[in-house]
């Protein structure tokens, strides 16, 4: 069967159309490569950032100077208990109070630590060992916290805390050295009488993130 002009080797050396397509589809995939690239930067950053360890609050989870991805926050995310937050509470007027006379560098602006409970809930600890009543339960179970970390156990304890509406309660994993929700208790909370809110969670630091944290510190830090 004859071929046609248009498949012929004459009519690709006259009009270039290999070499045209070879060029269209190498412009096209390197526009998408670039697309995708700018696509997952404006992910990423509005999706993650840095957060710098400040204490010892989180020890032997975190330690101070430590650098870890954190996930930003936002409205209408899931906060399950036991995530490690980050906690924004420069406005309250009791650490305004606190950061006073302070110099910039070391005033208190994000505290990083464990949640515990979540509306509706209760917590209290006897001896160490915190219980839960979780929202819509009877009885205080006590809670499971491989992470938490005291030098004594036997004199730490808090009385009964009730979660309300938009409020969390988190404490620091080093018990007996952290400034956290247990503000009826003496140098427990910065705040006078209450909890912080949800609103007040500014992000989260994932486990992973906390698991691969020599290694990711290495990337992005």
């Amino acid at each position: 069967m004859q071929r046609a002009f248009k498949d012929s080797e004459l009519y690709e050396a006259r009009f270039g159309l290999k070499e045209q397509r070879s060029t269209f589809f190498t412009l096209l995939a390197l526009m998408l490569f670039i697309l995708f690239i700018f696509g997952f930067r404006v992910y990423w950053t509005d999706t993650f950032s840095g957060v710098e360890v400040d204490g010892a609050s989180m020890y032997k989870t975190l330690h101070d100077g430590e650098e870890l991805l954190m996930k930003y926050y936002k409205k209408g995310d899931t906060l399950e208990r036991g995530d490690v937050i980050v906690v924004y509470v420069a406005d309250y007027p009791e650490v305004k109070a606190y950061n006073a006379n302070k110099p910039k560098e070391r005033q208190l602006v994000y505290l990083i630590k464990r949640l515990i409970a979540t509306e509706g809930d209760q917590v209290k600890c006897v001896n160490g060992q915190v219980y839960i009543r979780y929202k819509g339960g009877t009885d205080f179970l006590p809670l499971n916290e491989p992470y938490a970390y005291y030098t004594d156990r036997m004199n730490y304890d808090f009385d009964t805390y009730t979660v309300g509406a938009n409020e969390i309660f988190f404490l620091g994993d080093n018990r007996n050295n952290s400034c956290d929700s247990r503000y009826g208790e003496t140098g427990g909370s910065h705040l006078s009488g209450g909890l912080y809110k949800v609103d007040d969670v500014f992000g989260v630091v994932p486990d992973w993130a906390i698991e691969n944290q020599s290694i990711l510190q290495k990337i992005f830090f």
